[in-house]
């Protein structure tokens, strides 16, 4: 889950100096939306609005999907209303995972809007499910030492020029420790050049943090999110958004937590 020194670095350094860009021809692209449910329940409809958009019904092994081309950039789509039968009988969203985990642009899921933001590069297809469950307890991460595994990110900058810079793949290992009530999780050297962190408990059982800073003067904030996936996995993501002398850069990542006890 680190925002490693080589971010940090590299923007200070963008902000700093001019350096031309390049825009990358337009290209066709696809997005889908895919619908599970768990346990699986059939004959079931759900609309969804943006693009894709339109209505789905579940086939018999609770799963369902929306397919639609796009251009190359950024699209939305968000669950508009999940059919009454699904709510009365305790079905709830409780996560939206994305497929292009490899790509420089990464799409990601916005769980608490009940929306998927696409991005889209040339040539690419990009899946996200929402995933549908029972209501049940939150799940509490044990406490101990964990390993990080974070996927390859993007720094996607705009304005006087454009600039599009990955953040490479790495792992780290660090500890957790949970409050009495696990409503607080603290994250104890999570990265090599990490600040602790401290991640709140919200009402839809994920978990949010933010880590505040700054690199040869430029303030940044970092903003994380999780999702325990059980005892002993989670999965999340990290995002940032700078704006400095005329330039916008948003960063992003994803990650794996994994107990080692």
């Amino acid at each position: 889950m680190k925002a490693s020194s080589y971010w940090l670095a590299a923007i200070a350094a963008l902000f700093l100096f001019t350096m031309p860009g390049a825009r990358a021809a337009d290209a066709d692209g696809q997005v889908i939306v895919r619908v599970e449910t768990v346990p699986a329940t059939g004959n079931r409809t759900l609309v969804f609005d943006g693009e894709p958009s339109g209505s789905l019904t579940l086939d018999n092994d609770g799963r369902g999907s929306l397919v639609m081309g796009v251009a190359v950039g950024s699209h939305e789509s968000t669950l508009a209303r999940i059919d009454q039968r699904l709510l009365d009988a305790g079905y709830r969203l409780v996560n939206i995972q994305c497929n292009d985990v490899a790509s420089a642009s990464r799409s990601d899921g916005d769980l608490q809007n009940r929306r998927a933001n696409f991005a889209v590069d040339p040539g690419e297809t990009v899946t996200c499910t929402f995933q549908l469950g029972i209501d049940m307890a939150c799940i509490c991460p044990k406490e101990g030492r964990w390993r990080v595994n974070n996927h390859v990110g993007s720094m996607i900058c705009s304005g006087a020029f454009s600039m599009n810079v990955p953040l490479p793949a790495d792992r780290d290992t660090g500890k957790l420790t949970v409050n009495s009530d696990c409503s607080t999780v603290h994250g104890d050297s999570l990265g090599d050049d990490e600040a602790d962190i401290d991640m709140q408990l919200q009402p839809d059982c994920s978990w949010k943090g933010s880590v505040g800073g700054e690199r040869d003067g430029i303030p940044m904030t970092i903003h994380f999110r999780w999702n325990a996936e059980s005892e002993t996995r989670i999965t999340g993501d990290l995002y940032s958004n700078v704006s400095q002398q005329g330039m916008t850069c948003n960063m992003k990542r994803t990650y794996e937590l994994d107990f080692e006890g």
